[in-house]
């Protein structure tokens, strides 16, 4: 089951579970002790229920918004001692519920948590909330509030006169408290998008509205002693912190419900923001005028001072409306710009890095990431030298120098990651300019492994022998020319073998060309097994093979290298199961005896090579 269908199936419980609890009330409201012990009970598993969601939620939410949801946790789980508590007085010990009691100090915590998360989130993005153009009309919708608040609810209990200053406190804290719920209420109302998603804003401030009320009903009725167990406030509770924890629930189906904000302004400034904090102070004057018996001359003045502000107000709102304009196509402009090169940075199809100009990663991409065979997070704010070869990290530092100056290029690169994995790398450094100053560097690595291996292999097949792997005739003369330029500057000496197999036609008549290829191989593997890492072996073509022998010290060097190589060469192979023997032919020239250029050379060699074949025969 999908996480958005079960937090529907959830979303259905809650107000089913609020449904059934103004049942109960209803079927039971002339039974004292069901009435008492099902509206217990059931504001015990309400209460309960959400605690676990929050703390579910605080496991696995990130760490950055661990300490709001923990703090909402504390708050349900408050709110679910009190309830344990309440019912031990009423239900289990059969005690009236002291008021002020032990519970209130946890209902009072549950508000106080619930304040401490609120004001937690808007310290932590308070750099980015737009709050000062709403503060002061939050002021105003406030003074509304706490008038209200002390006319209907304080100034009742303090007139009352018999209870205890005990009593007063915690009466006080539980408007005050709510006060300070229905600010936050309204600062959700105007910037709580930018910090919650659109559901959870949604659920949040309905939650925190429905508790506001029920809390706010509770003080009223308790202050007149009217409330009892059972009351209609009581399921409007539950609901009220059901909908806060149901918010634990979204943060799992929106994957980062608390979304990172950014200065998010709306495009025109509706005339509703603006008499919207104006309408408190009317409901105010009107309020004065319905309960005073006379209208003076303050009372006048008053209104006509409030029509005269609004009407300030609709002017100056006219004036900011073309300044914010202005501003918000700038704003559009440059949020366009970000988002397109972060698009192309991040979704390019080649790794990119961003560094400082000490070489310090500030981003990489996915693809630069993978390549590394690193998170993002492992790479950023580490040195790029640190995921170099020490072999070449100098030519990376130079490429960057250069970088840094103006001076670019590509390169290649090749790089074995922490999962030794082999790449080749096509680099280019950029540099980052703002207002005409370098700030940074970037980075541009194509992947061209396949491309590299191929190319060389293409190379390799140019130049060898695909059967024997040995060099061919033009890699061989190529090796030669470059062995007489050095013998010729150092005053070297060394010979030029050429070798045929005599019998190999009539073996290869005999058992086939594949024998043949077999047989040539094993030639092969013996010719590599004798020369050093100074000497050269090449097979012409053919069963012909050459062998330069490097760093003779006289002639007589030369002739007795041959003959080891003869001698190995005679020996018989074995082929597929088959024993045969294929004696070599072999002639060589001396340099700078017999010539001095790559032509001349080789024709010496294979001159005394087939001297020797006709020798052979004739004896």
């Amino acid at each position: 089951m999908t996480t958005n269908r079960k937090n529907a199936y959830w979303l259905g419980f809650i107000f089913l579970f609020t449904a059934s609890y103004y049942v109960w009330i209803f079927l039971f409201q002339d039974y004292s002790s069901p009435l008492t012990w099902g509206g217990n009970v059931l504001s015990l598993i309400g209460s309960a229920v959400p605690t676990i969601w929050l703390y579910h939620t605080v496991r696995r939410s990130p760490p950055e918004n661990k300490l709001f949801w923990f703090l909402l946790t504390l708050g349900t789980a408050s709110y679910l001692v009190a309830e344990v508590l309440w019912i031990t007085y009423e239900s289990i010990l059969g005690l009236e519920v002291p008021y002020p009691g032990v519970p209130d100090i946890f209902y009072v915590l549950n508000i106080a948590f619930y304040i401490g998360a609120f004001v937690y989130k808007l310290h932590q993005e308070k750099r980015n909330l737009v709050l000062m153009r709403h503060l002061s009309d939050i002021l105003l919708v406030m003074v509304m509030l706490v008038t209200f608040s002390w006319y209907f609810i304080l100034s009742p209990i303090i007139a009352a006169g018999d209870i205890s200053l005990l009593a007063v406190a915690v009466s006080l804290a539980y408007p005050i408290g709510d006060l300070a719920l229905a600010l936050f209420v309204l600062i959700l109302y105007f910037t709580g998008q930018k910090i919650f998603s659109h559901k959870m804003l949604l659920f949040l401030s309905a939650g925190l509205l429905t508790y506001i009320i029920a809390d706010t009903a509770f003080v009223y009725m308790i202050s007149f002693n009217e409330y009892f167990s059972g009351s209609w406030t009581d399921p409007l509770f539950i609901l009220g912190v059901m909908l806060i924890g149901y918010t634990g629930l979204l943060e799992k189906e929106e994957q980062n419900s608390l979304i990172p904000s950014r200065l998010l302004l709306e495009k025109r400034l509706h005339v509703f923001h603006l008499l919207f904090p104006y309408a408190s102070l009317i409901i105010l004057f009107t309020f004065r005028i319905l309960t005073t018996t006379s209208v003076d001359a303050i009372l006048v003045g008053l209104g006509v001072s409030i029509t005269l502000i609004m009407v300030r107000q609709f002017l100056f709102f006219s004036d900011n409306q073309k300044l914010l304009n202005k501003y918000l196509t700038n704003l559009e402009k440059l949020e366009t710009n970000q988002e397109r090169y972060r698009s192309l940075f991040d979704h390019h199809p080649d790794a990119a890095f961003s560094f400082n100009l000490d070489g310090i990663v500030e981003s990489v991409n996915e693809k630069g990431a993978e390549i590394l065979a690193c998170t993002q997070a492992e790479l950023v704010g580490r040195p790029l030298l640190n995921f170099i070869h020490p072999d070449h990290q100098e030519t990376v530092q130079q490429h960057f120098t250069n970088a840094k100056n103006g001076v670019f290029k590509h390169y290649d690169l090749p790089l074995t990651n922490k999962l030794q994995e082999f790449y080749y790398l096509s680099i280019t450094h950029i540099p980052i300019k703002v207002d005409n100053k370098v700030v940074g560097v970037y980075a541009i690595a194509r992947d061209v492994t396949e491309n590299k291996i191929n190319q060389e292999q293409i190379q390799y097949m140019a130049f060898h022998d695909h059967l024997t792997h040995l060099a061919n005739r033009i890699c061989f003369e190529d090796v030669l020319q470059t062995a007489i330029k050095d013998a010729k500057i150092n005053d070297k000496k060394f010979a030029v073998i050429f070798m045929d197999l005599n019998n190999f036609k009539n073996i290869n008549d005999e058992y086939g060309h594949a024998f043949g290829d077999s047989l040539l191989a094993a030639v092969s593997s013996r010719i590599k097994s004798m020369v050093t890492e100074q000497d050269y072996a090449a097979r012409l073509g053919g069963d012909e093979f050459t062998i330069l022998i490097d760093n003779l010290d006289h002639y007589d060097d030369a002739m007795r290298r041959a003959s080891q190589l003869l001698n190995k060469l005679n020996q018989s192979y074995n082929i597929n199961g088959y024993e045969v023997v294929s004696t070599p032919s072999v002639g060589f020239a001396y340099y700078p005896k017999d010539s001095q250029s790559v032509l001349g050379l080789l024709n010496k060699a294979d001159s005394a090579m087939y001297e020797n074949k006709r020798h052979s025969k004739a004896i």
